[in-house]
């Protein structure tokens, strides 16, 4: 945790306005201010509780249309502004009948603001130290964006530890020179959006200490275009060459490069980041003088598979094999290999697991196979962040998605390969590859047509939403093709317990629709996710068929524990309920239309465990 200068918040005074209305202190509501300190010397070293919740000022907000929002809050400070009769007191009586969010207070008052003055700052210091509703309070942190100064830090530290007023806070602080670790204070108490503004802030600041922050940034949290920015703003290539690299560069670079080849937040970046190559060679080859670890063997195992199956092996070109070798072999190194086995007999059942993966990872066949292989790549099973295990197409020892498409990952298994889409006839069909990371409605999926021609299967037509040429037609050998598919398609010792389930019970409604069909139902999606091990996640609709859109319609989803069990037995059971039981009686609901389960005669129930 980073300090300051600014420890004593209670120092902090009410900056006076003229023309304020005094009130007494039996009929004063508590400002938030005050809750804030409260809650601060309650829990001294960390984030409050629940973010400050439940606030003084009493309810949320009802909803209102953005429009109508924005022209409000405009007409109420665009008066104020124009008014030089009008109080700091009245702009606060003014904002509380409003509604308008964090984001909406920002956008406004940047567009209708104009040069900070000294009213205006005045106003902004007393709504954000006397605002006894939130409303006020963004008003007030809005306009001391950009105007505040170092004696406004402890003010604006202390009213962000709010989860309603972080994300302004921190844009306060951004703008105030010399308040960077002030910055980082409030960051490490907020929550991830607001702690993710704070590292775009900082991605380029020099400061050894605040450098090294940026770098421990959380991978769950970083997006590929911030991660390129924070590569680009550290010269991050250029520092692990240096001899001073040590093990927090090294973990903080590993971080980088894995969330460069991310689609999370719409597209892979490490295209984009021109000295990629020189990166993974410097830390591959810095990976042999780290200290082992478990999180550090994890990382070794995640960047050597992208260089062979994912977006790294698309800026490496020939050295990505020679890269990979070489991370393998710094995990099958007597050091490694102790912490490792250690980890594997760990009662953590995390630690545990992780280790299990990367032995499992370490000795799997990496061999080149046929012109076209598919390799099933797991992600680190570590909760954090949503991993997606993904059917990587290799073309000519090529990762076909990565080379095509970077606003998302390859599909899972299940629905490439388990699906048996991928099988040639001489009938063509379209299959899609890869979806876009905010869906394909929204920024589109990668598709091929397949089609069986005499000895060849082709692969052809290829469309996207991504700008440019589309790839080439291919063709391969029919008969290694059907190998490969097959060999696929009856391989599942990728799974774990819980994804065996969730296999087993999709195989068995799909084959016998009657199962649910008979309480009138119709599946929808049944798996089990790497953050959420043990769990197995079946949903289903009701009724099973609808003659128009704007009938009633319900989805429903049910949980089941694996655990230790044997995994057919567990499937065997939640198929064998589910023909005897109604599942709509156990079941939660968690989607469909807004009345549909009062129109279809079903007492809603809200969902306790999705």
């Amino acid at each position: 945790m980073y300090g300051s200068g600014h420890d004593e918040e209670n120092r902090v005074s009410p900056q006076p306005v003229s023309g304020t209305r005094e009130r007494s202190a039996l009929d004063q509501p508590v400002s938030l201010f005050e809750h804030a300190q409260t809650l601060h010397r309650l829990a001294p070293d960390g984030p409050l509780p629940n973010g400050g919740r439940p606030f003084p000022d009493g309810d949320d907000p009802p909803r209102v249309p953005y429009r109508e929002r924005k022209l409000a809050l405009t007409a109420v400070v665009s008066e104020f502004i124009a008014d030089p009769a009008l109080s700091a007191r009245d702009l606060h009586d003014r904002c509380i009948r409003l509604t308008f969010t964090s984001r909406d207070a920002s956008q406004v008052l940047q567009d209708i603001v104009p040069a900070p003055s000294a009213r205006l700052l005045a106003a902004a210091r007393w709504l954000t130290r006397n605002g006894t509703d939130r409303r006020a309070v963004l008003v007030g942190l809005g306009l001391l964006a950009g105007g505040a100064d170092h004696r406004d830090v402890p003010l604006i530290r202390m009213i962000g530890l709010l989860c309603f007023a972080d994300q302004l806070a921190v844009e306060a602080l951004a703008r105030i020179p010399a308040a960077e670790h002030d910055l980082i204070w409030l960051a490490e108490r907020s929550r991830g959006y607001a702690r993710i503004s704070a590292v775009r802030a900082l991605a380029e600041n020099p400061d050894p200490q605040v450098r090294r922050w940026v770098l421990s940034t959380p991978r769950e949290l970083l997006s590929s275009e911030l991660a390129r920015q924070i590569a680009e703003g550290h010269e991050l290539a250029d520092s692990l060459s240096r001899t001073t690299a040590d093990d927090e560069l090294w973990d903080g670079a590993g971080n980088l490069l894995l969330a460069m080849t991310s689609t999370r937040n719409y597209q892979s970046e490490i295209s984009r980041y021109g000295q990629a190559r020189d990166a993974y060679e410097r830390w591959i080859t810095g990976a042999e003088h780290r200290t082992p670890s478990l999180d550090r063997a994890c990382l070794l195992t995640m960047v050597a598979e992208d260089l062979l199956t994912g977006p790294a092996a698309l800026v490496t070109g020939e050295t990505r094999t020679d890269l990979a070798d070489k991370a393998y072999a710094v995990l099958g190194s007597q050091p490694w290999i102790v912490v490792l086995d250690h980890c594997a007999r760990s009662g953590d059942p995390i630690e545990a697991r992780r280790a299990a993966w990367v032995a499992d990872a370490r000795t799997r066949d990496r061999g080149p196979g046929s012109r076209f292989a598919i390799r099933v790549v797991v992600p680190d099973p570590n909760p954090a962040g949503f991993p997606q295990v993904e059917a990587r197409i290799m073309i000519d020892g090529m990762p076909a998605v990565a080379a095509a498409f970077d606003k998302g990952p390859a599909e899972e298994p299940e629905s490439l390969i388990n699906s048996g889409r991928l099988r040639a006839t001489g009938e063509p069909k379209e299959v899609r590859l890869a979806e876009a990371y905010c869906t394909e409605g929204c920024c589109g999926g990668l598709y091929v047509t397949i089609v069986r021609q005499g000895p060849e299967v082709v692969w052809k037509d290829w469309r996207s939403s991504m700008r440019g040429d589309p790839p080439q037609e291919v063709r391969f050998d029919a008969a290694e093709y059907d190998r490969e598919i097959a060999r696929a398609e009856q391989d599942h010792g990728w799974e774990w317990p819980a994804r065996t389930v969730a296999r087993l019970v999709a195989d068995q409604l799909r084959e016998d629709p009657d199962i649910l069909g008979r309480w009138d139902c119709a599946p929808g999606w049944c798996t089990a996710w790497l953050k959420d091990l043990d769990t197995v996640r079946l949903t289903f609709s009701h009724p099973a068929h609808r003659d128009s859109f704007d009938d009633p319609h319900v989805q429903f989803g049910l949980v089941a524990k694996v655990q230790d069990q044997d995994p057919e037995s567990v499937a065997a059971s939640i198929v064998e309920s589910m023909r005897n039981n109604d599942p709509k009686s156990i079941a939660e609901m968690i989607g469909g239309s807004n009345d549909g389960a009062d129109r279809l005669g079903l007492v809603y129930r809200k969902p306790s465990r999705w």
